[in-house]
């Protein structure tokens, strides 16, 4: 499912606005990442945008999100269902991540969201090829949800294998032949 395209409402950055109105209308966004930035702040912002993976019992999380024991708290309450448990813990919600998200507006952070969401199915599709995602972007009145999951990966279900038993038959019940009983075609 192609993602939407939308665009960044410059008018709902305040900082950025700011800016510009100091040092005139050519003052674009580069020139404001330039001065309010620094290069720790963009490595670290890679992370973000650009994230590591590990990769448990068949299911791909967020590195940065994933707990072993959180795990297992969800594989119980979720019944093993790994495409559920990748849901519940691949889900970031904007505002969470970033301090003052409530400030840029709504479609700002559906911006933002659809930009992760484009940019961590690349990086999926680039670490993972043979595996299929859903990567998601959602939002309401309040916040933006980012998510990924497995489309394609079954629960595993008990399964039961019945192995053959020889029956159990007791001496005195068998027929016993002899070699001379048994005559050949």
């Amino acid at each position: 499912m192609p993602i939407e395209q939308i665009s960044l409402n410059k008018d709902k950055l305040i900082d950025f606005q700011q800016w510009k109105k100091a040092n005139g209308d050519n003052f674009s966004l580069l020139d404001y990442l330039f001065g309010v930035s620094s290069i720790e702040v963009a490595l670290a912002f890679t992370k973000l945008f650009w994230p590591d993976f590990v990769e448990h019992e068949g299911g791909i999380f967020l590195s940065e999100a994933f707990n072993r024991e959180i795990y297992e708290q969800w594989k119980v309450q979720l019944g093993n269902d790994i495409t559920a448990i990748e849901r519940v813990i691949n889900h970031q919600h904007i505002d969470d991540i970033l301090p003052g998200a409530e400030n840029v507006g709504i479609d700002n952070l559906f911006y933002l969201g659809q930009s992760l969401a484009q940019m961590w199915s690349s990086r999926l599709k680039l670490l993972y090829p043979h595996r299929h995602f859903q990567v998601e972007s959602h939002w309401d009145e309040h916040t933006v949800v980012v998510m990924f999951y497995q489309s394609n990966i079954e629960t595993p279900k008990p399964t039961t294998t019945l192995v053959p038993v020889p029956a159990y038959i007791p001496k005195s019940s068998a027929t016993e032949f002899t070699q001379a009983e048994i005559s050949p075609l």
